[in-house]
């Protein structure tokens, strides 16, 4: 297969227009989401069937996974897709030699107490270690997101992140997480998106090598900022 000098295939680099376009009507890979051909078709000038020719080309290629709901065509991003948007977040933060980030500003609030046990499995803090170059403190900080900041939350669902794979010990399977690396008050740590959740679009968990709650004095109230990393 032919590949640019860049590490990517031409045939993949021909497709990522579309990837991000699709970003863009809120495709992601976490969840499947009906999209409307006629709309998308008249957004860029085109007919429905060749918009439906693109989509099958897309899924030819692995790009995308196609189900149905309630009837209608209804897509998500693969992992290799997930990857080739990396690949042009990378790029572009190479170009603007600088990071790209988002900001988020909640309230610390408590959570039920399962992240330090889930951040003491080892399938996931093995992952951890490898991915995000750190041990995790065995618990979560959550955050409640200020209304205003959740739209950029849900931005995050639509990016590649890092990933860390869901496992099975035998008895209980547990789900895939999708991280960022992220910053709180000047301390290293990850946002959480975490595929089996009881949290709304509202709240983020955090992890970090440090007991964030210890180490910033934080109680239940207290404003935070996250800067997270793309």
């Amino acid at each position: 297969m032919s590949r640019t000098s860049l590490g990517i295939d031409y045939k993949l680099l021909r497709r990522i227009p579309y990837l991000i376009l699709l970003v863009k009507y809120g495709i992601n890979d976490r969840d499947y989401v009906a999209i409307n051909l006629t709309r998308l078709a008249n957004d860029v000038g085109t007919t429905p069937q060749n918009v439906f020719k693109i989509i099958n080309r897309l899924a030819e290629d692995d790009l995308i996974i196609k189900s149905t709901i309630n009837g209608q065509l209804a897509i998500k991003f693969s992992q290799r897709a997930s990857e080739a948007l990396r690949f042009v977040i990378d790029t572009i933060r190479h170009y603007l030699d600088e990071r790209l980030v988002i900001r988020l500003v909640g309230n610390v609030v408590s959570g039920l107490g399962e992240g330090s046990f889930y951040m003491s499995l080892d399938g996931y803090v093995k992952q951890f270690i490898e991915k995000l170059g750190f041990k995790p403190y065995p618990g979560t900080l959550n955050i409640r997101l200020k209304p205003e900041y959740i739209k950029y939350r849900l931005y995050l669902d639509a990016l590649p992140g890092i990933y860390i794979e869901g496992f099975s010990n035998g008895v209980r399977t547990y789900g895939s997480v999708k991280c960022f690396k992220a910053s709180i008050h000047g301390l290293p740590g990850a946002i959480l998106l975490i595929e089996r959740t009881h949290h709304g679009l509202d709240t983020i968990e955090i992890i970090s090598p440090y007991r964030l709650r210890y180490e910033l004095g934080l109680k239940d109230g207290d404003e935070v900022e996250v800067l997270v990393n793309l």
